[in-house]
């Protein structure tokens, strides 16, 4: 996935600009608290913890993008459905890197430099 942009997201809110800042702010806001649980998860070694978690987390990133960090997400929930989570500490890594660069992408939006 290439960097994340606003167009599609302001094409589904009918161009308003002003909705999708505000659930960006909300977004933003809320992520530290969802990467803390699925990252809680991961360390806990819970199956259906880390499913129930990176499910959750999917669901709110995919409002926003269909790619990465989301299919990430996706991989790391499929992981804890399949009820083996070796893998887990690698794809968590990988999807706390595409969140940091998703969030800075939204910040900027957020701060008008789309």
């Amino acid at each position: 996935m290439g960097e994340w942009t606003p167009v599609a997201m302001l094409e589904r809110l009918g161009g308003d600009e002003e909705l999708a800042r505000q659930l960006v702010e909300l977004f933003v806001a809320e992520c530290p608290r969802m990467m803390a649980a699925v990252r809680e998860s991961v360390e806990s070694g819970d199956v259906e913890q880390v499913r129930r978690a990176a499910h959750a987390f999917k669901g709110s990133v995919g409002n926003f993008t269909d790619g990465a960090p989301m299919t990430t997400a996706f991989e790391l929930e499929q992981t804890g459905r399949a009820g083996s989570i070796d893998d887990a500490p690698a794809v968590l890594r990988q999807l706390e890197q595409e969140v940091d660069a998703f969030l800075s992408a939204l910040r900027k939006f957020e701060e008008g430099e789309s």
